[in-house]
């Protein structure tokens, strides 16, 4: 079975793409065919995507603003399983995911036919033999959950600059679409057992937060590497007392190599 990744705003051409392909036999799965009323959304997201042999992901100027389209490439990658980079209008290559840049996508801009079929091709060799189509994605290091407060939130943003030069994903979720309600603690322990590690962005509001440190001891109690980062001065925390944290109050740049030496060290 294949999945659609894509902005609703795509829906009309991604519903041609899918009744071609199941012309030729190829299983294909989109959302809004698939999930019933009364079904539990998130849930049924991500088993349309363990389910998945590929993933199409469907590239437009929505589709590459779309937090919740870049989580599915995120997951879908992390399983090691290939993606279908199609793309249907001209967007700034900037704008694409960066773990998504380096594999060949299929161009539908100049040929809707040309491009069906490089599609079918694509999915039959990826249904026939296991194995990267095109050109094999460039492997992830993983990603890290970010877990900080909103004096954090300065600091979190170099922060995700310096992951994103050295080749991690990450999860914060400042930048999801989603509407968790209750079960916001349901989403975070599965993103913190599965993450590498955890990124705690030390502040003065961290210890009063009714997250962060709930999110630091959960990631110790499942084995998740725990990161302390002293992003501004604080007071001491009776949580992490004779604990190890690297310090970014005073030089910024040593801070970020200090924390690039740890991750290598522990081989993340």
């Amino acid at each position: 079975m294949n999945v659609n990744s894509y902005s609703r705003t795509d829906n009309n051409f991604v519903e041609k793409l899918s009744a071609d392909l199941r012309k030729q036999g190829i299983s294909v799965w989109i959302d809004n065919q698939k999930i019933q009323a009364g079904a539990n959304w998130m849930e049924e997201i991500t088993k349309g995507l363990n389910n998945a042999s590929a993933l199409i992901y469907v590239i437009s100027s929505d589709s590459v603003k779309s937090k919740w389209v870049e989580r599915e490439l995120q997951y879908i990658i992390q399983q090691n399983k290939i993606v279908l980079p199609v793309l249907i209008e001209n967007v700034n290559f900037e704008e694409i995911p960066w773990f998504i840049r380096e594999i060949q996508w299929i161009d539908f801009t100049t040929s809707y036919n040309q491009g069906l079929q490089e599609t079918i091709d694509g999915l039959k060799t990826v249904t026939r033999a296991p194995g990267p189509v095109a050109s094999e994605p460039k492997k992830s290091k993983g990603y890290v959950f970010i877990s900080y407060t909103d004096d954090g939130a300065d600091f979190v943003e170099k922060l995700k600059g310096f992951l994103k030069k050295r080749g991690y994903a990450y999860w914060d979720y400042e930048e999801s679409d989603r509407d968790y309600h209750s079960q916001l603690f349901l989403e975070l322990e599965g993103v913190i057992i599965e993450a590498s590690a955890t990124l705690s962005v030390l502040s003065e509001r961290w210890k009063h937060s009714p997250w962060t440190v709930k999110e630091f001891f959960f990631s110790e109690e499942v084995g998740t590497p725990v990161f302390l980062l002293k992003a501004k001065e604080i007071n001491p925390i009776l949580a992490i007392a004779g604990m190890t944290y690297i310090d970014f109050t005073s030089d910024l740049e040593k801070g970020f190599q200090k924390l690039d030496k740890e991750l290598k060290r522990k081989k993340l």
